[in-house]
């Protein structure tokens, strides 16, 4: 059975927190043959998948990303991330249980002695238009990179009073370590619904902060107006002037009066609730992979 992982051009700590987490959970579980694929952490329930391949889930959701996975016989869900996806792929809405990162501490991670710093986690897409680097060090804040190694990434969370971010596992990693984190709206609207599946099955809602593009090019970007040809020729003809025309000033602002705002946590009895029904259905997938419980 293969553990998929997407990746872009970049890693992205979500989808790279698949290699941690399961290897630990499931041991032994997987190997390279593609006949099965394990779906656990990720917006990764889509028509990407090979359509005579074994789909085994394991909290995965749906991220709009492609057109949604059309269930067959091929599908082995246990549990998907919360009831959006679950009402778009026609299950239950009771086994959107949860989003898999929750999991973290039943592997073994713990946040280590709260310090009094705020980090800031942009998505990864943002880090790679945008000046975020230049905006959180003008507002006096720790830039984590969901580019780099998930390890430390979940060890910096763990570290920080207060995290800010635009990267939906840096709020699944936070909440389950309980440290507080605030929501910043991603600025591709693209990324925003499914920071209300993983809510859903927490009974939580998220309170967005707005934040402001810290480039011309992540602006141009989030607009999708560089997907255009218009765009294109926009970028070109601004690309020498961009250091002149980053945004650092107001995207950092943003990020000081989001640093002000009242932090969430979920509820400790809806987190342990989620946790223990994905317990269960982790039992359940022990025994007999391939074997759906109801």
């Amino acid at each position: 059975m293969k553990l998929y992982c997407w990746r872009g051009v970049t890693r992205n700590f979500g989808d790279e927190l698949n290699l941690l987490l399961w290897p630990r959970l499931l041991p032994g579980l997987f190997d390279d043959d593609e006949s099965t694929l394990f779906l656990g952490i990720g917006s990764v329930l889509d028509a990407r998948h090979p359509p005579g391949a074994i789909k085994l889930v394991a909290g995965a959701g749906y991220g709009g990303y492609q057109a949604p996975a059309t269930l067959d016989g091929t599908w082995r869900i246990h549990w998907v991330r919360g009831p959006h996806t679950a009402r778009l792929l026609g299950l239950p809405v009771s086994r959107g249980a949860g989003d898999s990162a929750m999991l973290l501490p039943a592997a073994g991670w713990r946040a280590e002695a709260t310090g009094d710093g705020i980090a800031f986690m942009p998505h990864f897409e943002s880090l790679l238009h945008g000046a975020w680097h230049e905006a959180a060090a003008q507002a006096g804040m720790v830039l984590i990179d969901p580019r780099g190694d998930p390890g430390g990434i979940i060890a910096a969370i763990g570290r920080c009073r207060l995290l800010l971010t635009e990267a939906m596992h840096g709020a699944i990693v936070a909440d389950a370590l309980r440290v507080p984190w605030v929501a910043l709206r991603p600025l591709a609207a693209v990324h925003r619904a499914k920071w209300q599946d993983w809510a859903g099955a927490l009974d939580l809602t998220i309170s967005f902060r707005a934040v402001a593009a810290s480039s011309l090019s992540e602006w141009l970007f989030a607009s999708r107006l560089a997907m255009s040809g218009w765009g294109q020729g926009l970028l070109c003809h601004a690309q020498p002037a961009l250091d002149r025309c980053r945004f650092t000033d107001a995207a950092a602002n943003a990020l000081m009066r989001a640093a002000s705002a009242t932090p969430q946590l979920s509820d400790d009895s809806a987190l342990d609730r989620c946790q223990a029904r994905m317990q269960e259905h982790l039992h359940a997938l022990r025994r007999d992979p391939y074997h759906v419980t109801t």
